[in-house]
């Protein structure tokens, strides 16, 4: 990608390590400073207690957790949190939302809600299918090696638009591999 920085919600990271890709995704991701909030960091701490592989999620030495305390974040992070329904299911997304609107940099995001809620918010969004067509692109991996990748994913209760036979049809569709 590029030397951009790059705030991680912990639905790519839980999907990528649960299914072994983490690897993947560290290659995928290679040229981004990459960070996460400590709200992400407690969801995938939380998740390690059902799915120990989730403890290497935090550790990986490619990815900061940074702190999101200053005071113009607040209001930015009240009123991600609102927007994306107020629970504690949606703080980690909210934080992430928030602490990319406030620093100006990109958030990778799965969830439909909150990429829906960015793009009204003008903040820079990516997300899983879209750093795989990005390697794509940058022959990280070819467009099978994607698809398999998806497949993957998908076996490990990811929850993305297309499966991995689908992926190609749909990336093509979006305009995602040229």
């Amino acid at each position: 990608m590029n030397s951009q920085r790059l705030v991680l919600d912990s639905s790519p990271l839980n999907y990528f390590t649960r299914s072994g890709q983490l690897p993947t995704l560290a290659k995928l991701l290679d040229g981004w400073t990459c960070v996460i909030t400590r709200a992400v960091e407690d969801e995938l701490l939380c998740g390690a207690s059902k799915h120990a592989q989730l403890y290497q999620a935090t550790a990986q030495p490619w990815i900061t957790m940074v702190d999101e305390a200053p005071l113009g974040y607040l209001p930015i992070f009240s009123l991600w949190h609102d927007r994306l329904g107020g629970t504690e299911r949606n703080v980690g997304e909210a934080t992430v939302l928030a602490y990319a609107e406030f620093h100006g940099i990109t958030a990778m995001v799965d969830d439909r809600l909150g990429r829906q809620h960015g793009t009204k918010r003008g903040v820079s969004k990516t997300g899983t299918l879209e750093a795989l067509c990005q390697g794509v692109r940058q022959h990280v991996l070819d467009v099978e090696q994607a698809a398999a990748v998806v497949e993957l994913l998908c076996d490990h209760e990811a929850y993305l638009p297309c499966d991995g036979p689908g992926f190609y049809e749909w990336a093509q569709a979006r305009g995602l591999l040229d």
